[in-house]
């Protein structure tokens, strides 16, 4: 089936006899450029923590707009519809779609707690880091790494021994850090400057999200497909995403919650005793709930929208911080004992050999202006229904 959205044409294609599998991975759809869907017997390995998948029946995809075109119709989700309705929606999160059909399937680490010592934790960090991308390279010769940078996450990826060709992208206010940055550390590297002014995608834009995110934080779609275009879509977009979660103290009080109820924990007594120091037992409960909002919010927020930038430009999309490795190390970390404070310069040190120049703010883009009021539901069906799909709301 071929659909023609702004310009571009998507193509979407039931699964062929080499898109079949008795069991699936994570690494079959996230591992290498895939097909948009592949049919399976059963899901196997890890379940899921980060990268999206999504099922209906025994079609799997990191898209659930691929499953809907597949599918030929929309059956709309009544419960999911009534959330992202509201004007307080910023992210979805649960494993049901807009579609009842469709389900994402997966759920949190399970931590384990034995890496206690942080010189261990930065050394397991820096490993893991090492092999994960030297892994993806090994499954994906021939291909340009473009690194999309902006704070101490993202830039300590440019400290990596890459094989394949590096670009570096970044866009204001954060673009005369990176260029400092990359003359200090980096100076091989060649660094695109990215803009956020092109509406040219923003109905697929629109459709590739399927109402799981604000599309005011999901900036530079259009220029990222001209500059995968131009690498004949031969690149690997990587992010630094959600590392600050677990390399400083931020984990704490990283959670999932909507706005009502943050005014309700921030009455009750628990936002009191997170004030005071920490039992062993309440830091453990904390990590369960740290790995619970990656699950929730995490994945359903930067995780989504690796998805969207990896079918808005036909090119894989990856975060360093979440490859197979990585994931044993998250999964073993003692993050109480692990992480009393800012560990991120440490890990640089450790990547480059020696100390590492990090700037001292991360300003971060504004939200994009001229995607407001595109990420609800109306517009999304509005748009699917002009493709022609068959939307069913009972």
């Amino acid at each position: 089936m071929k659909y023609r959205i702004d310009g571009v044409e998507l193509r979407i294609e039931p699964p062929g006899p080499d898109d079949q599998r008795v069991e699936l991975t994570e690494l079959d759809l996230w591992g290498a450029h895939t097909p948009e869907v592949w049919r399976a017997e059963r899901f196997g390995g890890p379940r899921p923590y980060f990268y999206p998948i999504y099922r209906h029946g025994d079609l799997y995809s990191y898209s659930p707009l691929s499953l809907i075109l597949l599918k030929g119709r929309l059956d709309l989700d009544r419960g999911f519809a009534r959330q992202v309705s509201s004007p307080w929606f910023r992210y979805y999160s649960g494993t049901a779609t807009v579609d009842r059909e469709i389900e994402r399937i997966g759920g949190p680490l399970d931590p384990t707690f034995r890496i206690k010592d942080t010189d261990r934790y930065i050394d397991a960090l820096a490993d893991a880091l090492r092999r994960d991308v030297a892994d993806a390279e090994a499954r994906l010769p021939g291909t340009t790494n473009i690194v999309l940078c902006g704070g101490r996450d993202s830039l300590a990826l440019l400290l990596l021994p890459w094989k394949n060709p590096v670009v570096v992208a970044s866009g204001a206010p954060n673009f005369e850090f990176v260029r400092r940055f990359i003359a200090e550390h980096s100076p091989d590297f060649d660094l695109v400057e990215l803009r956020d002014d092109d509406r040219s995608l923003l109905n697929l834009e629109m459709l590739v999200n399927c109402c799981r995110n604000r599309l005011e934080h999901c900036r530079y779609g259009p220029h990222l497909a001209k500059l995968a275009d131009s690498f004949d879509r031969k690149v690997v977009f990587w992010q630094g995403s959600l590392a600050d979660t677990f390399t400083t103290p931020y984990w704490r009080r990283y959670r999932h919650k909507s706005r009502g109820l943050k005014r309700l924990v921030e009455r009750t007594a628990d936002k009191i005793e997170y004030r005071r120091e920490w039992s062993r037992e309440r830091a453990a409960v904390r990590q369960w709930r740290y790995f619970d909002a990656l699950w929730r919010r995490g994945a359903m927020w930067q995780g989504a929208h690796h998805s969207i930038i990896r079918q808005l430009t036909g090119a894989l999309t990856l975060s360093a911080y979440h490859g197979p490795a990585m994931r044993e190390v998250l999964q073993s970390v003692d993050l109480f004992a692990a992480v009393p404070h800012d560990i991120r310069p440490q890990l640089g040190e450790r990547l480059l050999g020696a100390p590492v120049a990090y700037p001292e703010t991360n300003p971060g883009p504004p939200k994009s202006r001229f995607r407001k009021g595109h990420s609800h539901l109306k517009p999304f069906l509005k748009r699917l229904a002009a493709l022609g799909v068959p939307i069913r709301r009972s």
